[in-house]
């Protein structure tokens, strides 16, 4: 059997102006020649974290700064078995975060290299859904989205909560 390859990524979402999530993916080309659609991900480095990891591999694939990723959850692990690539078999598992972006979307952009050819800045919930090919991909982001509404919600709570002592 194949060495597994060890990754980690990020889900990133961030807030439009009427306070709806938006998601951040990458548009690349897969090594099938398809377009694809995906997560900023890679490999973790000897000693390094999956934490820390994700955060290097998303600062480094769409150019933002540590400072501005918050790592609110871990949301889950992608497997990719024995898929035929033009490198051979690969052998892959991919640990998600769930990771809010706090700086500004349209400074987000893509590093020339590995594929990738442009970024998705404000697409909601729906609209990834359908742009994800992978189904363990699209369940992530999935439960990420319920994530963070039921987070909006206790917010919500707690702030009429604090406004009815005020």
């Amino acid at each position: 059997m194949a060495e597994i390859v060890k990754s980690a990524g990020g889900i990133i979402y961030f807030f439009d102006e009427e306070g709806e999530p938006k998601f951040l993916l990458i548009k690349r080309h897969a090594l099938s020649g398809k377009m694809e659609r995906v997560a900023p991900k890679g490999k973790i480095q000897k000693g390094e974290t999956e934490k820390e990891a994700a955060l290097r591999e998303i600062g480094e694939e769409i150019w933002v700064q540590k400072q501005h990723l918050i790592i609110k959850s871990l949301l889950g692990t992608t497997s990719l078995r024995s898929s035929e690539t033009q490198k051979g078999h690969l052998d892959k598992d991919v640990t998600y975060f769930l990771i809010k972006y706090t700086g500004d979307p349209s400074l987000i952009k893509i590093i020339e290299g590995e594929g990738y050819i442009g970024i998705y800045k404000r697409m909601d919930i729906q609209q990834i859904i359908n742009l994800i090919f992978y189904e363990d991909l699209r369940e992530l982001i999935r439960k990420a989205y319920f994530l963070i509404k039921e987070e909006q919600k206790n917010q919500s709570v707690k702030q009429s909560f604090i406004d009815q002592l005020g």
